[in-house]
């Protein structure tokens, strides 16, 4: 009897513990504790969690960031990059208060294709698994994905995407990030005929952007929270910035991750004159050489995901 009051005690005690730690932590007076925890959740291999870990009082579907994108076409600043031969790829490390980066810069942007899983419908591939498939150099994930009754397949890209000229899937009017044939970076809101009327040869959904024609367009933090974070830019130069950021303490309690407004302000740093968010959290990845440059926050490393943004020989 002794024992089964024991149980009972413990019963209850975990569920005022789980009840008060929910309210305290989706409804308290600490926002920032509340974006950071569904933010974690959310970008994970298993958002579906979310809404129970909440007692259903949060839902999946409202705490899904918007998009803000711009419109289309391209910069204003720059048309071609055909005649750029400089083939040197240089890494950088960068570190703040609330995370680290790996920045790649690639100053040839007509080497930049997308790899597409090879298993496109039913499971996704990691970016080294891409990156060895193309015969590429280096490589980041890339765009939007289904995964499938959450089981981190990732083979279904979303939106608009396009592999060497060929439309691999397509949305209407969709957040859409992408190269010309001429190695121009496009980011904003496009459609398929608009992608092809601008000779869009490589393109993924995503955004939101955060660069335009050389000024940043994140208001306050973005409203994404902090995560570990992957993007693409470009200088007047044509070089292409690949970021990939740590966060959800992989290096300790105060790697919490970046926020739009982060990528957005580290973007400027390194010149970027357009430039967009790609897919984060547990996706974010970034090889070169056969060498895996950050520390994935998925247990099993590497996730399966639909896309990347790879880096071709010179």
């Amino acid at each position: 009897m002794k024992f089964i009051k024991f149980c009972f005690y413990v019963l209850l005690t975990f569920i005022y513990v789980w009840v008060s730690s929910v309210f305290l932590v989706f409804h308290g007076p600490f926002p920032n504790l509340k974006n950071y925890v569904i933010g974690i959740v959310s970008t994970s291999m298993h958002p579906q969690y979310l809404e129970p870990l909440s007692l259903w009082t949060v839902s999946l579907n409202e705490t899904k960031p918007q998009m803000n994108n711009v419109a289309g076409k391209g910069s204003t600043i720059f048309a071609s990059f055909k005649d750029v031969n400089d083939s040197s790829i240089e890494v950088k490390d960068y570190h703040a208060p609330t995370f680290s980066a790996k920045i790649m810069l690639v100053h040839d942007p007509k080497r930049i294709r997308v790899a597409v899983t090879k298993y496109k419908g039913d499971v996704g591939q990691t970016v080294s698994e891409m990156v060895d498939d193309a015969h590429a150099v280096a490589g980041i994930n890339g765009g939007s994905f289904s995964d499938v009754a959450y089981r981190g397949t990732g083979g279904i890209p979303l939106g608009n995407t396009i592999q060497d000229g060929k439309v691999i899937t397509s949305g209407d009017s969709a957040p859409t990030i992408g190269f010309t044939d001429e190695g121009v970076l496009v980011c904003g809101t496009y459609s398929q005929k608009e992608l092809i009327e601008d000779h869009v040869t490589q393109a993924v959904t995503f955004g939101p952007v955060l660069v335009k024609d050389g000024k940043g367009i994140i208001e306050g933090d973005g409203g994404w929270g902090y995560a570990p974070r992957t993007a693409i830019g470009q200088r007047e130069d044509g070089t292409v910035i690949m970021v990939v950021t740590s966060g959800r303490m992989v290096n300790g309690p105060d790697d919490l991750g970046a926020s739009m407004k982060d990528l957005m302000n580290l973007m400027l740093k390194y010149g970027a004159v357009n430039a967009a968010n790609l897919d984060g959290g547990s996706s974010s990845t970034m090889v070169k050489d056969g060498v895996l440059l950050n520390q994935p926050t998925d247990v099993l490393g590497e996730r399966k995901i639909a896309t990347s943004f790879v880096v071709m020989p010179e």
